[in-house]
């Protein structure tokens, strides 16, 4: 760890966690403690602004015929969890798209990374989920389409003004914990050539070509940040990309997940999205209450 990365780290952990102080409702703490590493974490990737700063645009593929959904799960999908299964059955469901499912064999057949980051990725510099968030991004640039996420579970396919859209991905909000990383990126959309992925693509690969570990979890969406804040292009295109909020694709499974299902509930809850963001290390992942949202869903599309 260098002293910079020392240093961003030390000012969050005293501003946003011993000086923040205990009198503070449990959301206010959290929000100030978002604040803090936000602010933080912008100022210390400033650094890479030149890496996205001159990038030329491509002309950007439209045949709607090679559109793809892509997720991962690296030890592979016959060896991946319950919800997880379960997702993905949700998919092929729901979506006229070919899901591709890629495993850490797979992988190299559709994606070359630089053997610096493969070797980073080896080492255990580079964590499996940031791993997956360079390869998703790569994936995207490289052949266009839309991302979801393993524990994505989709209701309904995705909305024909999202593939409409040269770029899409959900703001992050202000309710939900990890608000300060200003999108999700559990689900976004591409076409081939668009500039936001290219230039968000350039300043990840410049990140992770001069750093050994992430300054922060949500560092991939804060070069997001990056890139459409400092580079005028990007920011022309992100400006006019519609701009929601991820609240509605998180209704559902925390409330609900150990309760008795009711198919009311569910169409009301999925109502203001397609998907439904899961996650599978609970008890409710992985033995549901019989019954109960995480158990019906697990073996709705079976």
């Amino acid at each position: 760890m260098n002293f910079a990365t020392f240093k961003t780290k030390a000012g969050i952990i005293l501003y946003g966690h011993v000086l923040n102080w205990p009198w503070r409702s449990r959301s206010e703490r959290r929000r100030a403690r978002g604040a803090v590493t936000e602010k933080a974490v912008s100022r210390y990737l400033e650094r890479y602004i030149p890496a996205i700063s001159d990038i030329p645009e491509d002309s950007m593929e439209k045949d709607r015929g090679k559109e793809r959904i892509f997720s991962i799960w690296l030890q592979g999908e016959d060896k991946a969890p319950g919800i997880v299964r379960a997702c993905m059955e949700s998919i092929r469901h729901n979506c006229p798209q070919e899901l591709v499912v890629l495993d850490e064999q797979s992988l190299q057949d559709w994606i070359r990374l630089p053997d610096h980051i493969i070797g980073k990725w080896k080492e255990g510099k580079i964590k499996p989920a940031h791993f997956a968030d360079i390869c998703r991004v790569e994936l995207l640039y490289r052949y266009g389409g839309v991302w979801l996420d393993a524990t994505d579970f989709v209701t309904s396919p995705v909305p024909q003004w999202i593939m409409d859209e040269d770029f899409f991905i959900y703001l992050s909000g202000d309710t939900l914990k990890g608000s300060y990383s200003f999108v999700q990126n559990c689900f976004f959309r591409s076409r081939k050539g668009s500039y936001l992925i290219k230039t968000w693509r350039a300043a990840i690969m410049a990140y992770w070509t001069s750093e050994n570990c992430a300054i922060d979890y949500f560092v991939h969406q804060l070069l997001f940040k990056l890139t459409v804040m400092n580079n005028p292009l990007a920011k022309r295109y992100f400006d006019r990309m519609p701009h929601l909020i991820q609240d509605p694709t998180h209704n559902l499974w925390w409330k609900y997940r150990d309760m008795p299902f009711d198919r009311t509930t569910f169409e009301k809850e999925t109502s203001g999205s397609f998907f439904q963001k899961t996650e599978y290390k609970s008890e409710a992942a992985m033995h549901p209450v019989p019954g109960s949202f995480s158990d019906i869903m697990q073996n709705m599309y079976k």
